[in-house]
């Protein structure tokens, strides 16, 4: 999501060349495409209507779905986002993760990214101080002239605790490792560090490609520090994501024309290949908002932003799709995210691959600003989220995030609710998504996958197609 207050390849064709030669010839094809596309004029947010949506009945499906497997069984869920978790303190973070626990949710997506400028300040930061709360993972060396891993207590130490203690806690932990968006580094830093101006180049420069795998080389090749179990055997992780919401624009200063429709999926593709070279037990997705190419006027079914959610998810390496919805960010009513939900289980049946709604949510008031109770909102998410959720597990969805769930930053405090997007324990809202995560496990897709696979039943998440599901 985007919050403004937190958050030409090269290819050798030639016999024995390359690992994956489909994916060469895939490649290829893309990078040849059309005249580049021209980036629109940064969409404006409105004022958050207060629509309330009545409570809609949804048909339960007949046709079995594409679904998850863990432990041997059919795996859908309800979880959420949490964007702090690298940085805050342990205390912090357990707060985090036990209101997990009490809300009944299973999976849990956070940030596995925390980029900076020199520390030296001789490659500037892109966000702000560069470091949050002291905490940094990968900076510039003005020597080497590369990046380079803060490996140590204020670096990804962090995220060896949230891995461990997700573990403790069988929860699981989709895992971004770089952000479309300024917050927190992301793409915007790599093109810093290389002296570059244009958004796009993030996907297509070769020293910037070649950074960006060398980080994931090094955050998937990990091992905990905490206790000594590599990240590739951890199943703690549900997925490795290429990206939190990548695009070919991202609304600010490097914002440029020069790509092309099939610019961002190139790189995924090679991306996701990387990744699966790296590690065959953990599944791989892109971390997109789902936005479709040429379907309709909207922008998010337009094509403007340089995604086409098809035709990522339909890339080889890719396991299951994704897609995100703010129709309070997107001008829209509540109600077109009910069409926007079922089009997107559509294309997930037709690829026969698993469907997550990655975020989601809706903005609330509370009665001291970031803080107290909520007294604006609770009846239209109430509403809102129940019928995306029906619609999710009644028609084919495997399992969904909201944005997103906040603990106690320090005893007896919690954590802001900046965006108005944030819930805390005790809210309303909260206890809805009790309701969801309980329920989660009779959506259609895990229900019509009958009870259990046979063999060896696997601790990693998996994914299924409904092929395979409806078979007897």
């Amino acid at each position: 999501m985007t919050l403004t207050t937190a958050r030409g390849l090269k290819l050798d064709l030639s016999p024995g060349a390359n690992k994956h030669p489909q994916l060469a010839v895939l490649l290829l094809t893309l990078s040849c495409a059309c005249a580049p596309v021209q980036p629109r004029t940064p969409i404006e947010h409105s004022t958050p209507a207060q629509d309330i949506d009545a409570v809609i009945d949804v048909a339960p499906s007949a046709e079995p779905a594409p679904y998850f497997v863990r432990d041997g069984k059919p795996f859908c869920f309800s979880g959420f986002n949490n964007y702090y978790l690298m940085y805050k303190d342990r205390n912090a973070v357990t707060s985090v993760l036990n209101s997990a626990q009490h809300l009944g949710a299973q999976v849990i997506r956070t940030w596995a990214f925390l980029d900076r400028g020199a520390l030296d300040g001789s490659v500037k930061d892109v966000h702000e101080s560069g470091h949050k709360d002291g905490v940094y993972f990968q900076y510039w060396d003005p020597v080497l002239k590369r990046p380079a891993y803060n490996d140590g207590e204020d670096g990804l130490q962090r995220l060896d605790f949230i891995v461990h203690e997700a573990r403790k806690r069988h929860l699981t932990l989709i895992l971004p490792l770089t952000n479309n968006w300024r917050d927190f580094g992301g793409m915007d830093q790599y093109l810093t560090w290389y002296g570059l101006g244009q958004h796009h180049l993030f996907f297509s420069d070769e020293r910037v490609r070649a950074a960006y795998k060398s980080w994931v080389e090094h955050v998937v090749s990990r091992v905990n520090s905490l206790d000594g179990v590599p990240y590739k055997d951890d199943p703690a992780i549900f997925a490795w994501e290429l990206a939190n919401e990548p695009r070919a624009t991202n609304a600010g200063p490097m914002d440029a024309p020069g790509w092309t429709q099939h610019t961002v999926t190139a790189w995924a593709a090679e991306m996701s290949a990387f990744i699966k070279s790296l590690d065959s037990q953990h599944m791989v997705s892109v971390g997109d908002e789902g936005f479709l190419y040429d379907r309709g006027t909207h922008f998010a079914y337009s094509g403007t932003q340089g995604v086409d959610h098809e035709q990522l998810t339909a890339l080889p390496f890719v396991d299951f799709g994704t897609f995100h919805l703010y129709p309070d960010h997107w001008n829209t009513s509540t109600s077109w995210g009910n069409q926007w939900i079922q089009d997107h289980i559509s294309i997930a049946r037709r690829l026969d691959k698993p469907i997550v709604l990655e975020e989601y949510g809706l903005q609330v008031t509370r009665s001291h600003g970031h803080w107290g109770d909520v007294v604006q909102g609770a009846q239209r998410r109430r509403n809102s989220y129940t019928n995306w959720h029906r619609l999710m597990a009644g028609l084919g969805g495997a399992g969904s995030l909201f944005w997103m769930l906040a603990g106690e930053e320090s005893p007896g405090q919690m954590y802001p609710d900046y965006d108005h997007f944030v819930v805390h324990p005790g809210d309303d809202t909260f206890q809805l998504l009790q309701t969801f995560s309980a329920s989660s496990g009779a959506a259609r897709a895990c229900e019509l996958a009958g009870p259990t696979e046979p063999g060896s039943p696997s601790p990693f998440v998996q994914a299924r197609g409904a092929r395979r599901a409806a078979s007897p």
